[in-house]
């Protein structure tokens, strides 16, 4: 009898606490911010592929700091591949990691990449972006290339640390507002590009460091968005996927975060098809929103603050093939609501005064019994 009514009172202490104190508590508990976004291709890849990686982005990383130009730059295995084509494979997955998920050192390749490699050696050649090369050396990131991108990557760690210490939770919303407040969709960057290959010219709308230029003649397109905020969350810990598809069959980018073990769609782009003053307290897409979910696509619908939407979020295979599948399946229940984190860390306190009261309860039996 005892037992049930501890067991009541901790349940009641917890409940009226509210969600709010839960995560403060669970955040409290962090012992400190993880490196998550380095640590995700390394999950997928293995062997041969993540040599590969890991010598294809110390260049890459060079590059971004202007301390190598970026002509041909070889990298080889320690054992050779049964053929050129798997070769091939390899040096595609460890790519589509370093595009995807180092935002911060790919900044400036634009898409005239190419791969030469034989069994044991790859050359891999990516071209600088018109606006980043050096006046005379198209192979080099100029010095206001190198200063923007120093700048940029400045601002959103002050951005991060705003949020350093606090739940994943409010880390992802904390964010999604820092990011909707500093842009509007640059409708006219993706109308170009439509029409003559904006992005060959300036990929900068493509990229996060319009975002975090504090500039607000200088905006950005959905990738902009999601890069950015994917960058966000690797400094501040969170695990956070790039994710490329369609929608209504046009090509669009969103993000995928991961708490608790539980997936959330994540959708900044969406921020800014409302009026400022609203798009900051009213974030439909931000783990929200979701009213089914497969292995192909996801559905979203929401109504609110004068505003209507449905979409179908169709992920692209190819851009989708490297990842397990079980990523793609988002939660169809808003986080806020009280799925995941909250709920487990009440069951979790809950077993555990159990497990406590138990053992005090056998040693005083014990002790009684002793005497």
């Amino acid at each position: 009898m005892r037992f049930a009514k501890f067991i009541a009172a901790v349940t009641a202490v917890l409940l009226m606490t509210g969600g709010s104190s839960v995560h403060a508590a669970y955040a409290a508990a962090e012992l400190s911010e993880k490196a998550v976004g380095s640590a995700i291709p390394e999950r997928y890849l293995e062997g041969k592929e993540l040599e590969l990686y890991r010598q294809i982005l110390q260049n890459v990383k060079a590059i971004s700091e202007g301390k190598q130009n970026a002509k041909t730059f070889y990298v080889s295995v320690s054992s050779p591949f049964k053929s050129t084509d798997d070769y091939e494979k390899a040096l595609k997955k460890a790519m589509f990691f370093i595009l995807n998920y180092t935002p911060e050192y790919n900044y400036w390749i634009d898409s005239s990449g190419s791969l030469v490699y034989d069994t044991t050696r790859c050359g891999v050649v990516y071209g600088i972006s018109p606006a980043f090369r050096k006046f005379g050396d198209k192979d080099m990131i100029s010095s206001d290339g190198l200063y923007e991108a120093k700048r940029a990557a400045a601002n959103a760690q002050s951005i991060a640390d705003l949020y350093s210490g606090r739940s994943d939770y409010e880390k992802v919303l904390g964010y999604a507002e820092e990011i909707c407040g500093l842009n509007t969709y640059n409708r006219q960057a993706a109308d170009d590009d439509k029409n003559g290959g904006y992005s060959q010219k300036n990929i900068n709308p493509w990229r996060h460091i319009y975002v975090f230029d504090r500039d607000p003649s200088t905006n950005v397109v959905c990738s902009g968005y999601a890069k950015a905020f994917q960058y966000l969350c690797d400094l501040g810990g969170v695990e956070c996927h790039y994710v490329a598809g369609t929608i209504k069959e046009g090509f669009h980018a969103w993000n995928i975060v991961v708490i608790d073990g539980v997936n959330y769609l994540v959708d900044l782009t969406a921020c800014d098809g409302f009026p400022e003053d609203v798009s900051r307290e009213f974030h439909p897409l931000v783990m929200n929103s979701v009213v089914s979910s497969s292995s192909e696509s996801a559905n979203t619908y929401f109504s609110g603050g004068g505003y209507l939407s449905t979409n179908i979020y169709k992920y692209d295979d190819n851009e989708m093939q490297y990842l397990p599948e079980s990523l793609r399946t988002v939660s169809t229940r808003a986080y806020s609501e009280g799925g995941g984190g909250a709920v487990f860390i009440i069951i979790a306190l809950i077993a555990v005064s159990g497990a406590v009261f138990f053992i005090i309860k056998r040693k005083k039996k014990a002790e009684d019994e002793y005497y």
